[in-house]
C-alpha cells in the first residue's frame, strides 16, 4: 500500500513539474508578440489603441496607453509578472473616456503583480483569480528602416 502511494505521489509530482515548465516556456514567449488590450476589469474593448510589447533581455516593456507612450520594467517569476517603474508621456487625450481608461491602465500596471495565464493568442493578467487585463497577441512587425 505504501509503495502505491509513493508511486502516485511521484506521478503527480512529475505532472506538476512538466506543466509548470510548459507554462514557464509559454509565458517567456510574451516578447515575441505585440499584445493589444481586449478587456480591462471585465469590460470588453473593441478596436483598442492600447498595446504592450515585452523585451525579455532588458526586462522592460513599452507600448501605447491609448493617448501616450508607456514603458517600464517587469519581472517574470514562475507564472507571476510584476510591473515596476511605469512611466508615460503626458499628452492630453482627446476625450474623457480615453483619458480615464489610460489613467486606470497606468494605475493597474504601476508596482503591481499579477498571475499570468496564456492560451493560444490570449494573455491574461489575473488578480485574485479574476481577469484584470486581457490581451490578444499579434506577431511583431520588424522595422525595416
Amino acid at each position: 500500500m505504501f509503495s502505491r502511494l509513493v508511486v502516485i505521489f511521484l506521478v503527480l509530482l512529475a505532472n506538476t513539474c512538466s506543466r509548470n515548465k510548459a507554462t514557464q516556456q509559454q509565458i517567456t514567449s510574451i516578447q515575441q508578440k505585440r499584445w493589444s488590450l481586449t478587456e480591462m476589469e471585465g469590460q470588453k474593448l473593441t478596436n483598442s489603441p492600447v498595446w504592450l510589447e515585452f523585451d525579455a533581455t532588458a526586462r522592460r516593456f513599452n507600448g501605447n496607453g491609448g493617448c501616450n507612450k508607456v514603458a517600464g520594467e517587469y519581472e517574470l517569476t514562475g507564472n507571476e509578472i510584476t510591473f515596476k517603474k511605469v512611466i508615460s508621456t503626458r499628452m492630453a487625450c482627446i476625450d474623457a473616456a480615453s483619458n480615464e481608461r489610460e489613467s486606470a491602465l497606468l494605475r493597474m500596471l504601476n508596482d503591481r503583480t499579477y498571475t499570468v495565464r496564456m492560451e493560444e493568442q490570449q494573455l491574461q493578467f489575473r488578480d485574485s483569480g479574476r481577469v484584470a487585463l486581457q490581451f490578444t497577441g499579434k506577431t511583431k512587425v520588424k522595422n525595416t528602416k
